[in-house]
């Protein structure tokens, strides 16, 4: 609930000043991303808690985040793969759309990175999207 409550706060922001980021930059939010992907397909739990932010990092002890993520973010946990949108930052902070693949299914998911004071982008934010209905009648 906290990863969602912090992605509505950051979408909410995220219009202001955000621009589509230059190709480097992009390349450092996206390995980002895909770093903690692959830690939780090679079951790394603990480096995939180490992408996450700092803020994030406080509010949430590693177990408790692990147990999160696995419960509220079956795609993310068992992933199989991704494709990241267009990135956007305003040199503080990032958003990109995120599609996650697992075995079974596919979601929409809007990340929110945060540059530290060490330089390092991590993961501020996750927030899902809601799947799309149907048009069929």
């Amino acid at each position: 609930m906290t990863l969602v409550l912090l992605g509505l706060a950051l979408v909410r922001g995220a219009d202001g000043g955000m621009r589509a980021s230059k190709p480097e930059l992009r390349k450092e939010v996206v390995a980002v991303i895909e770093g903690q992907l692959a830690a939780f397909r090679a079951g790394e739990t603990q480096k995939a808690y180490a992408f996450a932010a700092a803020p994030l990092r406080a509010q949430r002890p590693a177990r408790q985040f692990l147990q999160i993520v696995e419960n509220n973010y079956p795609e993310i946990w068992a992933n199989t793969r991704a494709e990241c949108g267009l990135v956007r930052d305003d040199g503080a902070r990032a958003t990109v759309r995120v599609q996650v693949f697992s075995k079974e299914e596919r979601a929409d998911y809007d990340y929110g990175l945060l540059k530290e004071r060490d330089g390092v982008w991590r993961i501020e934010s996750v927030l899902r999207h809601a799947p799309k209905k149907s048009d069929r009648v």
